[in-house]
């Protein structure tokens, strides 16, 4: 009996091993039954293309690479594809979204233009078929085009100039709707006002049209200004769009004027398409907490700096909206740098302007970029926004023609001369000094290319003119006078030319042209309704500029100044027989002043013409020359 016990003891062990074995190989297969169906519900999760960008591109560029950035739900989990003959996909790239590829092809230069498909192959065999356009590279006068001494600038901020489309003021698709009371807010000026008013700036005498940006700035407030760019490819709808932005530069361009873009690499808009998701934590530079940067210009030429002020600088925000972009990576700086060259060849913009220059965390990248757009379009113009203070040295890191002690080189050709500007309002203004300018002038040698900088005496950032210059219309003149025949390109802000007076804030500075909108009790842009002051300076700048248009002494000639004595300066522009001299008083009291002090300037030419009064002046050994007032003699023999 215990025998036959201890038997069916073993065998019932053996027959529960025997279960317990069976169990455990049907728990496994359980669990590699729900491991197969769960892999095959990650393979056949949601799959959508959103977007690619750029949206098309252009054959025959000499840099025969481009990057697409491809956006879309679990779009990394697709294999990209392309039959088309001469473009070929080198590699797929994934970053740490899903929702994101870098998608890098060759463009063989005997590319046929056309329209291609890019197959993105799902796992559950699905397709997702993209269109891509291929266009031929425009044929471009790199000489005419580009911009040069011969120019001068009109600076707009658009939402501030003139409404011409009253329907986009506030638009369904973007967030912060008009109020022109309120002077941070949209007022719905737009690309249509400016094209409205196109005669305007032409019978100024200007030749170069500067917006500042344009692009879409999606942000719940304080959106008009445009440097919170939420969408590289797209015109802000309350603007207008591309192919308005498209029809102005064409309308300029028919009227022999040219179109300067404002373009942005050291951050975006905190509203911008992507901030919800990162194709990587490095897009950003980010910090524990909110970090300003510290706006300490000078720190990047700094040769003893410190890597933490370095970091503050470059790595810091430039406002809580404003996002600071990481050109340290990569696929980051390529897109920049093809979103610039986009525009270029997409609109046939003249140049760039490109705002806080010495901001971006990678300069070298920076410096690429100027290289690579010249390479596609020689001769291009570019100027860099560099505000560093009053002296010269501040500036010359950028602009020496050579490799700086740590070996690097901008590339740049043309800065925003800062200090000249702060000297000019020293000038007129505060100091009622002209030695200032001489002196800067004086340290010219420091640059490369002095005569390619960007000259103004006012812009979106600073103070109005008038209010700089003490509300002295005299000064006004003055500083006109001198921007326009000093060497450099001049460039004039919107309003400037009406007295507009205001400071700080931004957005009281940055007011409305009066006739801009249709409940405007007056429009400013007519003749018979502006003030006997405005049309005065309207008149002063209209005449000197349409003079200046064929003045090829200004354009191409070189500079040679005299040393101010009892506040007055004189100079001279010269190029082979063409030479026009410039006297500027810059006192409350009439000068009399001795001109053989100028012989050497003088010589070969007995008399000459005032351009502002269309007077001749015979020869003499002395000239007269009212308070507060610039003579501007085109000398003849």
């Amino acid at each position: 009996m215990g025998l036959c016990v201890l038997n069916f003891s073993f065998n019932i062990g053996f027959y529960n091993l025997k279960l317990n074995k069976m169990y455990s190989l049907f728990r496994t297969c359980i669990t590699c039954l729900f491991l197969f169906i769960s892999i095959q519900i990650t393979n056949a999760q949601s799959v959508k293309l959103n977007r690619i960008e750029p949206s098309n591109w252009w054959i025959g560029m000499e840099n025969t690479k481009l990057q697409l950035l491809v956006y879309g739900e679990n779009i990394s989990s697709t294999k990209p594809t392309i039959e088309y003959k001469g473009v070929t996909i080198n590699s797929v790239t994934k970053l740490e979204s899903d929702n994101y590829l870098f998608i890098n092809i060759t463009i063989d230069k005997m590319t046929k233009e056309g329209v291609f498909d890019i197959v993105f192959n799902t796992n559950s065999g699905e397709k997702l078929i993209y269109n891509y356009e291929l266009k031929q590279k425009k044929k471009r006068n790199n000489q005419t085009q580009s911009i040069d001494a011969s120019d001068v600038m009109y600076l707009i901020t658009p939402d501030r100039f003139s409404n011409g489309d009253t329907s986009n003021d506030s638009t369904d698709e973007t967030i912060e709707k008009a109020n022109r009371k309120n002077p941070d807010g949209r007022h719905g000026g737009d690309i249509k006002g400016i094209i409205n008013h196109l005669d305007y700036i032409e019978n100024l005498g200007i030749t170069t049209l500067w917006l500042n940006p344009f692009l879409e700035n999606d942000q719940p407030a304080y959106s008009y200004h445009g440097y919170g760019i939420s969408d590289f490819y797209n015109t802000d709808s309350r603007f207008g769009t591309n192919d308005d932005y498209k029809k102005l530069v064409t309308l300029c361009h028919e009227r022999e004027m040219k179109v300067i873009m404002d373009q942005v690499f050291n951050h975006c808009g905190a509203g911008h398409w992507w901030m919800n998701d990162l194709p990587s934590k490095d897009w950003l530079n980010q910090w524990g907490e909110f970090t300003y940067s510290s706006f300490a210009n000078i720190i990047v030429s700094d040769p003893y700096q410190s890597q933490s002020d370095s970091d503050l600088h470059v790595k810091g925000w430039f406002d809580v909206n404003l996002p600071d972009l990481n050109l340290d990576n990569p696929y980051l700086a390529t897109y920049l740098i093809q979103n610039s060259i986009w525009w270029i060849e997409y609109a046939n913009i003249d140049g760039i302007r490109m705002d806080t220059y010495p901001y971006p965390n990678n300069k070298k990248v920076m410096a690429n970029w100027i290289k690579l757009v010249e390479t596609e379009y020689p001769n291009y113009y570019i100027v860099a926004e560099t505000a560093m203070g009053d002296k010269v040295s501040s500036y010359v890191y950028w602009n020496n023609g050579t490799l700086n002690r740590d070996g690097y080189e901008s590339n740049i050709k043309s800065l925003s001369d800062y200090a000249l500007y702060y000297n000019l309002i020293n000038a007129f203004g505060k100091e009622n000094e002209i030695y200032n300018i001489y002196e800067t002038l004086t340290s010219d040698y420091l640059y490369d290319t002095p005569y390619n900088n960007k000259i103004f005496n006012g812009n979106h950032d600073v103070a109005r003119l008038y209010t700089e210059l003490n509300k002295n219309k005299d000064k006004v003149k003055l500083s006109m006078a001198f921007i326009f025949t000093t060497r450099g390109i001049p460039q004039i802000y919107y309003g400037d030319e009406l007295f507009f007076d205001s400071s700080k804030p931004d957005g009281k500075l940055r007011y409305d042209f009066p006739g801009g909108w249709k409940s405007d009790e007056r429009s400013a842009f007519k003749k018979n309704e502006r003030t006997d002051d405005e049309n005065e300076l309207v008149n002063y700048i209209s005449t000197i500029l349409k003079w200046r248009k064929n003045a090829i002494e200004i354009h191409k000639g070189k500079l040679k100044h005299y040393k101010p004595i009892n506040n007055v300066y004189v100079y001279f522009r010269y190029y082979e027989d063409e030479k026009t001299m410039l006297i500027i008083n810059n006192n409350n009291q009439i000068k009399e002043l001795n001109l053989n002090r100028f012989n050497e300037s003088l010589q070969g030419f007995n008399s000459g013409v005032d351009i502002i009064k269309n007077e001749n002046i015979d020869s003499s050994e002395k000239i007269t020359i009212n308070p507060n007032t610039a003579l501007i003699v085109k000398l003849k023999k």
